[in-house]
């Protein structure tokens, strides 16, 4: 457990360097962190989180050891001593490595944006990087390593009592080169290293930066709030119900062809919506399978997959992001529509691929409108950014607007275009099926070019 922690935690900083250097590559070509970089820098700081309880849990079980203070007749037994310095190992390696992290990440306003956000995908919650570096920081571990550490140098450098045992050996190794053990060795000031910690700017810089984030976070709300407020004014005007509304030859022609993580596109011009919606296509939503499918794909009993078993027990195989949050809908309730297209990968994806997709996609499930339109976001999403988060692997387009990134939903129905990963399979105009010999070139003359970038995402609101 010892030797594994340790190689967890080293490795840890390799990430963290692919993973800022990531970072600054993006922001260097100015465009947005694609979805298979999102998804990688929240999967891994997830891990770290896991690895940071593992670690603290590990090197906590030896805070008996010096709870009291240490006194001139002081001693421990030969286990004491090697439960000690295992557990100094751990802590100066996880305290070395959060350190390496808060100085890689934190001075990056776009990393730290994204690992400080509530994403309920990766079940993490709001200012975990912030609380956690504080927590690590905390005043009860820096009271634990100045004991630890005094006791190690008394008993084990200086008496060098079990020098010669090799698993001492190696943590003695580890303790020695840490970053942290040298720095505080070789401060001349007094005091604990706890004003150490302080010294070096850690809470400083955090509840500074804080303050910053704080303040675009309002700027940020005034805008969501403003689209939000658009969004609900328009979005209940409804002229008249969809030329296949319930079209009992549509739903049965559509729900044979279905298959797991089809992608349906849809349009609604009698919603006023649709009038402030660029582009063609007005609306995407994912397509996950029946209950017999996911059984097939081995995900049904999947804790994420049970947790809306009783929604896809009812027929509602379709996660789509509306006005009001991400869901899960039936075809029938999707079909109040004139137009539609059903596009799928040209290279189908394996049962594996398939299940990592679905699962992704139920991710999302619960989350908020995102009113701010922004790709970047972790806890609000769009339809159309629900297809850049779940399709990972996709090289979407993003629109930049007001120092975000944006993607319209003609964004995500350029990809079924001639020579793109998708193929329209399905599509239907003005309620009338296209002829399948047509559908390829039908599909790609409904996409023109369009000048994203002279329109406002604050437009994109579905109903």
């Amino acid at each position: 457990m010892h030797d594994d922690l340790i190689s967890q935690l080293v490795a840890s900083k390799r990430t963290v360097d692919r993973h800022a250097e990531m970072v600054r590559e993006a922001m260097l070509k100015g465009r947005p962190l694609k979805g298979s970089e999102l998804a990688q820098i929240n999967e891994s700081a997830s891990e770290r989180l896991i690895l940071r309880n593992q670690a603290y849990e590990y090197f906590s079980k030896s805070f008996y050891l010096v709870e009291g203070r240490i006194k001139k007749d002081f001693t421990l037994s030969d286990e004491e001593l090697k439960e000690l310095m295992f557990g100094l190992s751990v802590a100066v390696t996880l305290f070395d490595t959060t350190l390496y992290t808060y100085y890689k990440f934190h001075d990056n306003p776009k990393i730290r944006r994204l690992l400080n956000e509530k994403d309920s995908a990766y079940r993490r919650e709001g200012n975990t990087f912030e609380q956690s570096v504080k927590g690590i920081f905390s005043l009860t571990n820096s009271i634990y390593l100045q004991r630890a550490i005094k006791i190690y140098t008394l008993f084990y450098v200086e008496r060098r009592i079990l020098i010669d045992d090799p698993e001492l050996a190696y943590a003695h190794k580890i303790i020695q080169a840490s970053f942290l053990y040298n720095n505080f060795k070789n401060r001349k000031t007094s005091g604990t290293i706890h004003d150490y910690f302080r010294i070096i700017g850690t809470r400083i810089k955090i509840n500074a930066q804080a303050k910053s984030d704080f303040f675009n976070y309002i700027a940020n709300s005034i805008l969501y709030n403003g689209s939000r407020l658009f969004g609900n004014i328009v979005g209940g005007f409804q002229k008249r119900r969809g030329l296949l509304y319930r079209d009992p030859k549509f739903l049965s022609r559509v729900t044979s062809a279905l298959r797991p993580m089809d992608v349906l596109l849809e349009k609604t011009p009698f919603r006023l919506t649709d009038n402030f919606i660029p582009g063609f296509w007005g609306h995407a939503a994912i397509y996950i399978g029946t209950k017999e499918d996911l059984e097939e794909l081995g995900i049904w009993e999947n804790e994420l997959v049970q947790k809306y078993s009783k929604e896809i027990s009812k027929g509602k195989f379709i996660v789509e992001a509306l006005r009001d949050k991400v869901q899960m809908n039936t075809l029938d309730h999707f079909s109040d529509i004139d137009d539609f297209s059903l596009i799928r990968t040209r290279v189908e994806f394996t049962n594996a691929e398939k299940a990592e997709h679905i699962l992704r996609a139920l991710s999302h499930v619960g989350k908020k409108y995102d009113f701010s339109f922004d790709v970047e976001t972790g806890d609000t999403i769009v339809c159309s950014e629900l297809h850049y988060r779940t399709f990972i692997d996709i090289n979407f387009n993003t629109t930049p607007y007001i120092g975000r990134s944006t993607i319209s939903v003609d964004q995500v129905a350029e990809q079924g275009k001639t020579g793109m990963p998708f193929e329209p399979v399905m599509m239907y105009l003005n309620g009338k099926e296209v002829d399948s010999d047509t559908i390829q070139q039908t599909y790609d003359s409904v996409l023109e070019p369009l000048l994203y970038d002279l329109i406002a995402p604050e437009s994109y609101i579905e109903a």
